[in-house]
């Protein structure tokens, strides 16, 4: 059996503490710090500029984790990603105006669609009537977001047209603003090694969702201070 010589410990147990912490650590910290926020504490903090847009609940996004390409058939078709053009775990991620995580999924595999991640996630029901949810154009969950009594808020579709409107321009401009939270929380999440690495699939079945949502949560905790939202 391998050991570690620094500690005298085999592998096998280093993986079980792992996982028994990282699951302990998920479940004590998810539920103070991912945290869905009512419309009316976020309109409390809103910046500046979206202080006239006091329905603007959250941004949505979905990203993905590259993993070692299975060796079970369906679980390569299952995983595979035609966008990344890799095996991948995917995941949706909730992003407040102010720049604070309050959701993220579980993972699924990488050929999962936006929208029946969306629709099977449960972050519908976190959505309250006249809420609205920003997202890229790429977002075809208009319906889903509608049957919650929300709206779903894009840029403007530049295809087809000559010449985008002023109006189109800045509610684009908008958009990407809001849009700079997420990207910056991609950056941070990529500092855990864990994550910006090819995954082990076997680590899959060690409960990688836990995993993500503990390095969501120190990325809440250590740098996001909002007096209201924490």
């Amino acid at each position: 059996m391998v050991e570690f010589s620094w500690f005298g410990i085999s592998l096998k147990d280093v993986s079980t503490t792992f996982r028994t912490y990282v699951t302990i650590m998920a479940r004590a910290l998810k539920p103070i710090l991912i945290v869905f926020y009512p419309r009316s504490e976020i309109a409390k903090t809103l910046p500046k500029e979206y202080k006239n847009n006091r329905k603007l609940r959250c941004i949505i996004d979905c990203s993905e984790i590259f993993i070692q390409k299975p060796q079970d058939l369906q679980l390569q078709a299952a995983t595979w990603s035609d966008y990344k053009h890799h095996n991948t775990l995917k995941f949706l991620i909730g992003i407040t105006p102010q720049g604070s995580i309050a959701y993220v999924s579980k993972l699924w595999g990488g050929r999962t669609s936006d929208r029946h991640i969306v629709s099977a996630s449960g972050f519908l029901q976190h959505l309250h009537p006249g809420d609205q949810v920003l997202a890229d154009r790429g977002f075809t969950v208009e319906e889903e977001i509608l049957m919650a009594g929300a709206e779903l808020v894009k840029p403007p579709a530049a295809k087809g047209k000559a010449q985008m409107t002023s109006k189109d321009i800045a509610k684009t401009k908008r958009v990407a603003n809001v849009r700079i939270h997420v990207e910056r929380v991609y950056q941070k999440l990529k500092t855990f090694s864990i994550l910006s690495k090819v995954i082990p699939i076997a680590i899959r079945t060690g409960g990688f969702d836990d995993v993500l949502t503990v390095c969501c949560a120190i990325i809440k905790h250590a740098n996001f201070h909002c007096p209201t939202l924490g």
